[in-house]
């Protein structure tokens, strides 16, 4: 019974930032629950492994990214939508509309630009400025070395300035 608890807990306390990882790669909502929910069930499934080299939360980010890409790889398909549809992500205090158009015509100008980065770059930077693991979590989560890690978020953060730097000398931001 203690058991069941924990995996209860442990649901509780950590899927909604692996359905938001998976949703940031996705950028679809269904296709992230469904995906959280693979992730859940493998972990549920190989809890008496988890050895704890690594947090259980590093240990359920690595489960999340190994099931995206597997989806990915089977599926090769990228699907949109808006994540102000998404009812568990939805803001839930009042701007001013001017506001709310700026903010959401950069969000969108950023995501786009995300996703004309490498599959590795957005990965890393996901995980780090989104997800907020640290150097060592994202390591363990890609089973990279350390120095891969800051090498990949480094180009990920000079590719990004770069394409955000051509949008506004264009004035499409």
């Amino acid at each position: 019974m203690k058991n069941k608890m924990s995996i209860e807990q442990l649901y509780r306390e950590h899927y909604q930032d692996i359905m938001y990882y998976l949703y940031r790669r996705t950028h679809h909502a269904e296709t992230a629950k469904d995906l959280a929910q693979d992730t859940f069930m493998k972990a549920f499934n190989g809890l008496d492994s988890f050895k704890g080299h690594s947090s259980i939360r590093t240990w359920l980010y690595a489960i999340a990214h190994h099931t995206f890409i597997n989806w990915y790889r089977r599926d090769r398909k990228y699907q949109f939508s808006d994540i102000t549809l998404n009812e568990g992500l939805q803001q839930t205090t009042y701007e001013l509309p001017e506001h709310y158009v700026a903010r959401t015509d950069t969000q969108n100008a950023l995501t786009g630009q995300i996703q004309r980065l490498k599959s590795d770059q957005q990965t890393v930077l996901i995980l780090r400025e989104f997800q907020e693991l640290s150097y060592e979590e994202i390591a363990d989560v890609l089973d990279w070395s350390l120095s891969k890690v800051k090498s990949t978020l480094y180009r990920a953060r000079m590719q990004l300035k770069q394409h955000l730097a051509e949008k506004r000398k264009d004035g499409q931001i």
